[in-house]
């Protein structure tokens, strides 16, 4: 194992206007004697990952931690995952992204994530939710690429706020740019801002009465694209069926190699069941096999 590229921790010297406090994660991950391993490639404050286990799929499971306990004001913090040929990787968080009030003496924060998976290889991202604290400010980008037959399954979940201390849309903005490709052509692009101050979010055209958004992108690209008219259909009535006045689910196929499938609810745990539920289907119909959710540690 190489060692771990690392700096010092942030400095308590006051920072300028303005000025961004960076940080990166970056893991690669390699096939060795037919099980995946993590290389850590470079760890900076307050990212870490400490070590990586094994699951009952053989799948090399990661827990990421922000040691800061959030995203602070003026953090630029860059995620980078390599998953190389044919490994099997799971990388999750311990605990839900906060994104801590803005302070007049920082930028707003950032957080820019980079995944590759290579041929044959399966990568799971599955964080837990991203809560906006009231005067918030974070713009967030994700840039996935897809080599031949690599299978890609992420989920994120969006919280109005911290709902149990009724602060729901106090932030002041939250920004997303998403780009997944393959070797031959993007599969999905997608942009939003929610800027509450500006555009309602209770509109029905955004989150209405619910407190919960989740997204999920189930993506192969060794899968014809006949494939997933149907798969979506099957996904579509099992959205059908938990859709009620609390939770609302629908599916929908990518331009190529794959599916999303979006979510509101009005509650956290209706949100994860739903994940939970969609993804174990997705798995065994296109890898034959069930999902296996990752074990938490603290």
């Amino acid at each position: 194992m190489p060692a771990i590229e690392q700096s010092s921790s942030k400095s308590a010297t006051a920072v300028p206007t303005g000025v961004a406090l960076p940080s990166r994660l970056e893991l690669g991950f390699t096939l060795d004697g037919g099980l995946t391993r993590m290389v850590p490639l470079r760890q900076e404050p307050p990212w870490r990952a400490i070590r990586s286990f094994r699951n009952a799929r053989r799948q090399a499971v990661i827990h990421l931690h922000n040691v800061s306990g959030g995203i602070l004001p003026g953090d630029s913090l860059s995620l980078t995952l390599q998953a190389g040929p044919a490994t099997r990787v799971q990388v999750t968080s311990v605990g839900a992204t906060r994104i801590y009030r803005h302070r007049p003496d920082r930028c707003g924060s950032q957080l820019a994530t980079c995944i590759r998976v290579d041929d044959g290889a399966v990568l799971e991202y599955l964080p837990d939710t991203i809560i906006p604290f009231s005067g918030s400010r974070c713009s967030q980008s994700t840039s996935v690429s897809l080599g031949q037959n690599a299978g890609f399954i992420w989920w994120e979940t969006l919280a109005a706020g911290r709902v149990a201390s009724r602060e729901e849309f106090g932030f002041d903005f939250f920004h997303s740019d998403c780009v997944i490709q393959s070797e031959t052509r993007p599969l999905a692009m997608e942009r939003y801002s929610l800027v509450p101050a500006e555009l309602n979010p209770r509109s029905v055209a955004r989150f209405g009465k619910f407190n919960y958004t989740a997204t999920l992108y189930i993506c192969h690209t060794g899968v014809g694209q006949s494939v997933w008219p149907d798969l979506e259909s099957r996904i579509s009535t099992l959205a059908l069926a938990r859709t009620s006045e609390t939770e609302r689910w629908g599916a929908s196929t990518l331009a190529a190699g794959g599916l999303v499938i979006r979510g509101l609810a009005l509650e956290a745990h209706q949100i994860t069941t739903a994940l939970y539920a969609f993804w174990d289907f997705a798995k065994k119909d296109l890898w034959g096999e069930p999902a296996l959710p990752p074990r938490k540690i603290n």
